[in-house]
């Protein structure tokens, strides 16, 4: 058969890579005139490196070694069993750059069959094949079409109508910076919790810093007359170091600002020809740290289900059996995060961070088991 896919960030190259693995002709459709990802680090828990394992997919990382939750004057309320998790899932926990995943995920697939520069506009099924049709007019048809092409995903809009993502109520700023002078320790992670905002950053494997800073904001706000690092530095300015000092030491023209935004869980990815993956299918809040590693479940579930089943509606219903359900989780779990971290009322949010202190260790474990653990059929 012939995948026509939709979109070339992590969800579509992995999809693009699982499917040449079981023997698809594959092509792939970026909109962008070239394969650029944003300034972003990422934590890659046990399931996303599985994945990428199964993939054969290797990546620049570094291993994580700890992870600190704290308050934003510096007190410690949890330490992540990172150690333990990795033991009983088999798999490290890593951090790495959004742009080295995605530029390891290219080179595995290769140049030949990505097209970039190639907006799809709409699409046809018809129990023969899937048409898709470009900006520019240009037509190509396949056997079937993965939408991986993001938040606001055309294939979606187009195939659910179910309208524009949902505003979680804050923004994310993000930055990379050298390591000198910065009291963090490469291969520990820390993440501060204040009154409605959070703070977190954590090594890259080259030796940079990525950090990034979430607060209550109004929808759509541009930055102040001293840019977003004046913004952050004001928002900021008295949390425990080394959080003021990563943003001052950041070159402001390269602080990206973004809205966030999820969508509910829907029951269906799925309908003829097409189908849906990572963000067009379920995007999240980043409070869980799962984006990557849902996105990447998705290439491998998808691949395998197309080589397991008989025909394509059984295989994107044995997709759909094997990742909708675990993906929906992870969105709702991802939002209640989200809402956690918004809290502004200092006793309410001292009373989080007290639940926080609390919570038994195994507790915790058990809590990530259901999501880091290996699926089942």
């Amino acid at each position: 058969m012939k995948a026509l896919v939709a979109g070339a960030g992590i969800g579509g190259l992995a999809a693009g890579v699982a499917l040449r693995k079981t023997g698809h002709e594959v092509e792939i459709f970026e909109r962008s005139n070239e394969l650029r990802e944003i300034g972003a680090g990422l934590m890659i828990w046990p399931n996303g490196v599985r994945a990428l394992e199964a993939l054969g997919v290797g990546i620049k990382a570094l291993k994580v070694e700890g992870v600190s939750i704290r308050s934003w004057r510096g007190a410690r309320l949890m330490e992540l069993p990172i150690a333990e998790i990795s033991k009983r899932h088999g798999s490290d926990v890593v951090f790495v750059h959004r742009a080295d995943l995605q530029a390891a995920l290219a080179d595995s697939f290769g140049r030949d069959g990505l097209r970039l520069g190639a907006d799809i506009r709409r699409f046809q099924d018809d129990a023969a094949q899937v048409a898709i049709t470009l900006r520019d007019g240009t037509l190509a048809t396949g056997d079937l079409l993965v939408g991986a092409d993001g938040l606001r995903s055309a294939v979606r809009r187009q195939l659910l109508g179910d309208g524009d993502p949902t505003f979680l109520g804050s923004t994310i700023w993000r930055g990379t910076l050298g390591a000198e002078g910065i009291a963090l320790r490469p291969g520990h992670g820390v993440n501060w919790f204040g009154n409605g905002s959070e703070f977190l950053a954590f090594f890259l494997a080259d030796e940079r810093i990525y950090w990034a800073g979430v607060t209550k904001e109004p929808k759509g706000e541009k930055a102040g007359p001293g840019g977003h690092k004046q913004d952050l530095l004001e928002r900021f300015e008295h949390w425990v170091e080394p959080v003021p000092s990563l943003i001052a030491a950041t070159d402001g023209r390269a602080i990206l600002r973004n809205d966030m935004y999820d969508r509910p869980p829907v029951r269906q990815w799925s309908a003829g020809r097409v189908t849906l993956l990572g963000d067009a299918a379920h995007p999240m809040s980043p409070n869980a740290g799962q984006g990557a590693c849902q996105a990447l479940e998705d290439a491998v579930a998808l691949g395998d289900s197309l080589r397991r089943a008989p025909d394509l509606a059984g295989a994107f219903e044995l997709y759909e059996r094997r990742r909708l359900r675990r993906a929906n989780r992870v969105v709702a779990m991802s939002r209640q995060g989200s809402r956690s971290v918004q809290i502004e009322n200092p006793l309410l949010a001292g009373i989080r961070d007290g639940l926080g202190r609390l919570l038994p260790r195994w507790v915790l474990v058990r809590m990530l088991d259901a999501t880091l653990a290996a699926p089942r059929d």
